[in-house]
């Protein structure tokens, strides 16, 4: 089938600003996107909006291990990736597509601008194309020459594959696709590329409009507190398609070519098998039924013959590659897991030597001979591309997206190593605040549930820890500890029911928690009378859990709210069963049993003695869950503010909404832990005090 580009497919304007229909105020300003040297500037205090406009290459959150966010070319000169910078005022984004000469630190070239962000999308509870504020990772893929890289673009809501040369003489859009593109490859020969879509998930969203004009019907497709809409049911089948750069034709892929979307490359990041120039291998076995997909017991083959390591190290083994004969892989070792380090193994031996080791967070490395490339970024240090040679620690910075950080006023870091209750490792960031002064006592601010890489604002980034700390706060940024159990099983419902039981789960990460908490309180660091906690999902729960169970906390901060009686109802018909099978009482459960499991961790139950003021700031497609515990604490004058953002979902994305979220958050805080009044929200500022005051006139009431 011939497929021409259509007019529909606008090559966007200088910059490619593009801000998000129905909240633009203006067209983002790009000019800025590239960063600058900035020795000479000012150091000066960070702001929350610092935080909003840090230039990005791939998803803000660190705690997976990317891969294909950068790629290098074939050659081993250059790399490319995408560079994201948001604009609150606009509430849009800048985008460019970046090629950067490894040889020459810092000297890029800008092959293509514009676009609009793409979202992530998955399939989740049996739903097909459940939508996210997380940025799905853009992978730029290079021709055999090198001379040109495609990659995933969106444009007024189509996502078609684009090329750029990478000279920066042009780019363009080369597909015109009826269904959003999901990933491709290019054949070895150059010659076309072999692309994914879904048609089945667009037939099935039209099937769906057509049912609307008769009433939809409430069933498994139902996700009430995501959507009051059915979602087509998942697994929706791909569809492959070549298209052949010559000719600009499509047609059908073959079986064997659609297979090629299934391989990974070392060059992209990703890589199960490594092979040397001799045709030697290097492989991970993963364990059957293992929940981590790329670690596993590393062997090697040569000559016809298989080694398998036999080091304690080589059994949890991944990212490996071939340097003069000998293996070196990548292992999470270390307290709780929380360092990277790696490995040389010569194959035949029995022993494996370790290179380095450190505490930041590694992203998509791809071997650059000894060396790897990597996207790094550490507690204090915004992800940027270097270049480390593992034997002599040396490390070369590439690409800095954020030069000017450098030049914020930022918290001091110190790392507190726990163990809790349950035998379980974990462990904390705790930020001073700016211009900390031993001996002194300041309000503490708990931000959860991953630590890892750079403190920007949590999981879910909703909660901005250097905004706090130049605030005046001190705060913990805690990394919660491995699932209660994943000592007893790789099965995930049977995990749930045994992180339900007793609400082992829950009272292990409070448990740990606590602990921080109380070592800085111990450290004469943190004021014991003014501590507020955040969270958002697992993090909300555990907020949550903490407002019925701990006494340490004063004010509190949600993004996803509340737990309670009505959770059957929220999730829907289709994924109410699971919840049953996992220890959830039904809903029509009215027993002393179920009385008392709701007891446990339910707001609304608990309502009568709820005193501590609470913050939602929730999306507008999970506020249904919060309905019933807003509802009932307002009956009882208890001192709760919602707010619903529109267009968002479990993990926000818009600017506006990031840079309102945090200046809220900070403000709720400086209220209710010191007492201030924030500037710029007379009318919040007065319903925060007929809140406190509502408090106090109850205080006199004892806790029901």
């Amino acid at each position: 089938m011939v497929s021409a580009i259509r007019t529909l497919l606008v090559v966007m304007g200088v910059w490619g600003c593009v801000a998000n229909a129905g909240t633009a105020r203006a067209e983002p300003d790009c000019a800025q996107l590239m960063p600058e040297a900035t020795a000479s500037a000012p150091i000066r205090p960070l702001t929350p909006e610092d935080l909003v406009r840090l230039r990005d290459i791939g998803p803000v959150d660190p705690t997976q291990q990317y891969a294909g966010l950068f790629t290098v070319s074939p050659d081993g000169t250059h790399a490319a990736f995408q560079l994201r910078q948001a604009d609150p005022q606009a509430n849009g984004y800048c985008l460019a597509m970046l090629v950067v000469d490894l040889a020459k630190p810092g000297r890029a070239i800008v092959v293509d601008r514009g676009g609009d962000f793409i979202r992530a999308r998955y399939d989740f509870r049996g739903k097909a194309g459940f939508p996210t504020g997380l940025g799905d990772p853009i992978t730029p893929r290079w021709s055999p020459d090198g001379k040109f890289i495609v990659f995933r673009r969106r444009d007024r809501g189509a996502v078609q594959l684009w090329r750029a040369e990478t000279d920066g003489s042009g780019s363009r859009a080369i597909t015109a696709s009826a269904d959003d593109i999901e990933e491709f490859r290019i054949t070895a020969d150059g010659r076309s590329v072999i692309y994914a879509t879904r048609p089945g998930l667009r037939k099935a969203r039209a099937e769906i409009e057509r049912e609307g004009l008769s009433g939809f019907h409430y069933d498994d497709r139902f996700a009430p507190a995501a959507s009051d809409r059915p979602f087509p049911p998942a697994p929706i089948a791909r569809s492959f398609t070549v298209f052949d750069f010559a000719s600009g034709t499509t047609r059908a892929a073959s079986k064997s070519e659609a297979a090629l979307l299934d391989g990974s490359a070392m060059r992209e990041g990703s890589w199960i098998e490594a092979v040397d120039a001799g045709g030697r291998r290097a492989a991970i076995a993963v364990p059957p039924g293992s929940i981590y997909a790329s670690r596993g017991r590393l062997s090697a083959t040569s000559d016809g013959r298989a080694r398998v390591c036999p080091a304690a190290e080589c059994a949890d083994a991944s990212y490996q590659w071939w340097v003069a004969g000998k293996v070196r892989f990548l292992r999470r070792e270390g307290w709780a897991n929380s360092e990277t380090a790696i490995y040389e193994w010569n194959p035949g031996t029995a022993r494996v030597r370790r290179l380095y080791r450190t505490e930041d967070l590694l992203l998509g490395c791809v071997p650059d001979g000894g060396s790897l490339v990597c996207l790094r970024e550490s507690s204090l240090q915004p992800r940027r591309l270097e270049r480390l040679d593992p034997a002599s620690g040396r490390r070369d910075i590439l690409f800095d997206p954020n030069p000017e950080f450098a030049r914020l006023t930022l918290g001091r870091v110190e790392r507190l190593l726990t163990r809790n209750r349950f035998g379980l490792e974990s462990f904390a960031d705790l930020v001073l605040p700016v211009g900390y002064r031993p001996g002194q006592r300041y309000p503490l601010v708990v931000v959860q549930y991953s630590s890892r890489g750079f403190l920007r604002g949590g999981t879910g980034d909703d909660y901005p820890i250097q905004g706090f700390a130049n605030r005046g706060f001190a705060v913990l940024s805690i990394d919660k500890p491995s699932a209660i159990g994943l000592r007893y099983s790789n099965d995930y419902a049977e995990i749930d029911r045994i992180n339900l039981k007793d609400f082992a789960e829950r009272r292990s990460i409070l448990d740990s928690v606590e602990i921080a908490v109380r070592s800085a309180i111990a450290r004469g660091i943190a004021d014991p009378a003014r501590i507020g906690i955040t969270g958002l999902s697992d993090g909300a729960s555990t907020a949550g859990f903490a407002l019925l169970h701990s006494d340490l906390f004063s004010a509190f901060a949600l993004s996803s709210c509340c737990t309670d009686t009505t959770l059957p109802m929220r999730v829907g018909p289709g994924s109410a069963p699971a919840f049953y099978q996992v220890g959830y009482p039904r809903l029509s459960d009215d027993s002393a049993a179920a009385r008392a499991f709701w007891r446990e961790i339910a707001y609304s139950p608990n309502a009568a003695r709820i005193r501590a003021p609470i913050l939602a700031q929730v999306p507008d497609d999970e506020y249904l869950n919060a309905l019933q515990s807003y509802t009932v604490l307002r009956e009882l004058d208890r001192p709760i503010d919602l707010f619903v953002f529109p267009g968002e979902h479990h993990v926000k994305w818009q600017p506006a909404h990031r840079l309102a979220v945090y200046t809220r958050v900070i403000d709720w805080f400086d209220f209710w832990l010191n007492g201030a009044s924030p500037r710029g929200r007379p009318a919040e500022l007065a319903h925060w005090q007929a809140l406190r005051a509502a408090l106090a006139r109850d205080a006199s009431s004892p806790p029901q």
